[in-house]
């Protein structure tokens, strides 16, 4: 299958469509990550037991909502980037240069990754994994649609497999601590594998009521340069370079191909059929939200807590095998939203989102910025709750949008936008400024 025929910006050749789902991601990474950001232990603003309350509510949202799909929308995107970017190098007369650039690009992504644990402070930055998952997509940028579901959905399978049987082994170890806790009660001696799962069930109890010493300590040690640099080092180690970052570069791969399918077939330009979104919306936010709802009434049902005595073997196989089915009908879902949206006339709520997807990257970073600032150099780390980080998230989202605005009015592309072009390109010149009346007021029909 060919590309299919797309509309384009005059100025720079951009899919607008594009650039506004790109920015609802920005924007829904950043409501995800911010909860990482902004607290100290691994409660994530909730405090245990749980109730109602606008941090409980908070926190669902984010978990139902944005938490997975959100990152699946910036992986889609960034394969239906590929195909954009290496036209020229398929067809009867095939040129080398477009992968070229494409290799350069990627290298600068790990760069890039590199500055924000090192210089931002932000280890759980993802374009090291996107310039990690960006080489082997070469190798399927003439592929079909139908190779690059089959292909996708193959890793998707394999990646659950891998979750369950992941789970399973935590499964074991609270099953050993049940045994544990009987043979204590019967006076009986504990074998070795009976200990260990008794101090993992402790652990995790420890890690929902974390001692107020243990809290300090991590506020002091992320608030102080010196010690703040090694926690973002360790932590973006333990992401990228153990055995537990090819996870992610797996994932990041499996929905990029996901990406160049549904560039390839229309979908992602607005192009495809409308009875083809609204079946993609009913069909993938029914399993998708079901799912996870079908998740989080079970979290609710067991309290929020991990209770050995709770424990469901097979439940809790079956929540992890379906974490990425659920988080890829999700993204399909929203992919479908966005476009029935953008296709029925609600065009006037895109500026600020295609503002912001067309400088993804100098967002990303500003984001990176304004967070650390917030959290770290201002003392705000371990202060707000769930809901109030998702205020805070907010906030910068539209920080970020109106900076985003305004510096497209007399600038082609924005800073962090300009290094990369430049890195891959391999010229520094500069950036082509805009007279005012070519601003983002121009939107060309899809």
């Amino acid at each position: 299958m060919v590309d299919l025929p797309v509309a384009v910006t005059s100025a720079d050749q951009r899919i607008a469509l594009l650039d506004v789902i790109r920015g609802v991601a920005l924007c829904g990474i950043l409501a995800v990550n911010i909860f990482v950001m902004g607290t100290v232990g691994s409660t994530q603003g909730r405090s245990f037991p749980a109730q109602l309350n606008a941090d409980w509510i908070a926190w669902v949202l984010q978990r139902v909502f944005l938490e997975g799909p959100m990152r699946g929308l910036f992986m889609v995107l960034f394969g239906a980037g590929m195909v954009l970017m290496l036209r020229k190098s398929e067809g009867e007369q095939p040129q080398v240069a477009p992968v070229d650039v494409w290799i350069r690009r990627s290298i600068a992504l790990l760069a890039l990754g590199v500055v924000q644990f090192a210089v931002l402070m932000w280890p759980g930055e993802i374009l090291w994994t996107l310039g990690m998952a960006a080489f082997p997509l070469l190798a399927f940028r003439t592929a079909r649609p139908r190779t690059l579901w089959i292909s996708a959905l193959i890793i998707i399978a394999c990646l659950s497999a891998h979750r369950a049987y992941s789970t399973s082994g935590y499964i074991e170890s609270y099953q050993a601590a049940l045994a544990g806790e009987l043979a204590r009660a019967e006076g009986r001696a504990l074998t070795p594998q009976q200990n260990a799962g008794l101090e993992a069930a402790a652990g995790a109890v420890a890690s929902n009521y974390p001692a107020t010493e243990a809290l300090a300590a991590e506020v002091e040690q992320r608030t102080s340069l010196a010690t703040l640099i090694s926690w973002s080092a360790a932590g973006w180690s333990f992401r990228h370079l153990e055995i537990y970052s090819w996870i992610g570069v797996a994932e990041s791969f499996a929905f990029m191909l996901v990406g160049m399918a549904l560039y390839r077939s229309g979908v992602l330009t607005g192009m495809a059929s409308t009875r083809l979104y609204l079946w993609l919306l009913l069909a993938g936010g029914g399993v998708g939200l079901g799912l996870r709802l079908v998740d989080m009434w079970w979290q609710a049902r067991t309290g929020f807590e991990l209770d050995i005595h709770q424990l469901n073997p097979a439940m809790s196989l079956l929540r992890s095998a379906w974490y990425q089915p659920a988080r890829l009908a999700l993204t399909l879902a929203y992919v479908s939203l966005f476009a029935l949206l953008w296709r029925g006339g609600w065009r006037a709520w895109t500026p600020p989102f295609r503002a912001m997807g067309r400088l993804a990257l100098t967002v990303y970073t500003l984001q990176s910025i304004l967070t650390s600032i917030l959290f770290y150099a201002l003392g705000y780390l371990g202060k707000f709750g769930a809901a109030e980080l998702l205020m805070t998230a907010f906030g910068i989202s539209i920080v970020t949008a109106l900076f985003s605005m305004i510096w497209l009015m007399f600038h082609e592309m924005g800073p962090m936008e300009w290094l990369l072009r430049a890195f891959a390109y391999g010229t520094f010149r500069p950036a082509r400024k805009r007279v005012a009346a070519e601003t983002l007021a121009r939107s060309p029909p899809l």
